[in-house]
């Protein structure tokens, strides 16, 4: 497959050099027989790519929605053009006579990490910048993101161990960032910004603030510690949205 399509290569090599992310979906046919309960197919992506995506999710499904047919999918070996699968029938443990299957799939290109299909990344983890979260929501939102939903402790410490390996401390104690979750010190509940709870845990030392003169207390930011801090002075806390602090933005973006 060539790729002749020069001013759109150059405008999607502009987005990969910025660190925005560039993401990719696609879907596939192809027919799909095995002996056993596992089998291997080669995907294409059946478009151009400015290098081979640093990661790939993909599904199978039958094209007749009628069949049983269930499947597992994993990604052997991700290629600039394909990707390499196993495809898993788990629906029972033994092969399946020829169907024809569709491989839906999502690709990501960028400077970031994924964490249940979310792609969390730093537009510049070097860039101190103050805001408040207002304008770190514009800023994700101007970078083709939006600010990161802690939902649980796995994702937390997802979150948190990116962070301190990927921001450029130099000099700094402590690095925060705003979170796009909210905070009631009145009823000490945190609230993701698609209005489902969210995550109410690894606090900062003496959080989150709830006494009296405290109400208005109700963003989220984290403070992230170097790999090389071994103290306690780290983790969620609350604290007015609308104030100006020093950040280097974390944002996040749905991989499909």
């Amino acid at each position: 497959m060539k790729c002749i399509w020069f001013v759109l290569l150059v405008e999607v090599m502009s987005v990969v050099d910025s660190h925005r992310p560039l993401t990719n979906r696609g879907s596939f046919d192809l027919y799909l027989a095995s002996n056993n309960a596992k089998t291997m197919a080669e995907i294409p992506y059946r478009m151009c790519m400015p290098k081979a995506p640093d990661y790939v999710h993909a599904t199978a499904r039958p094209s007749n929605p009628s069949l049983p047919h269930k499947f597992n999918v994993a990604i052997l070996e991700i290629k600039k053009l394909s990707f390499i699968v196993e495809i898993e029938r788990v629906d029972q443990a033994t092969g399946w006579d020829r169907i024809l299957a569709t491989v839906d799939w999502s690709s990501y290109i960028g400077n970031g990490t994924v964490y249940r299909n979310l792609i969390l990344w730093f537009p510049d983890g070097a860039d101190r910048r103050r805001m408040n979260r207002n304008t770190a929501s514009e800023s994700c939102i101007d970078n083709g993101g939006r600010l990161v939903d802690i939902v649980d402790k796995a994702m937390y410490d997802v979150v948190y161990n990116y962070c301190r390996q990927t921001i450029v401390f130099g000099s700094d104690e402590y690095v925060r960032i705003w979170l796009g979750s909210s905070y009631n010190p009145a009823t000490d509940t945190v609230t993701q910004s698609n209005g489902k709870p969210g995550y109410h845990g690894d606090w900062w030392p003496g959080a989150p603030f709830t006494i009296s003169g405290y109400e208005g207390y109700t963003g989220l930011e984290l403070e992230i510690r170097p790999p090389s801090y071994t103290g306690t002075n780290h983790g969620i806390f609350n604290f007015y949205p609308t104030s100006d602090i020093s950040v280097v933005q974390l944002c996040s973006t749905n991989l499909m």
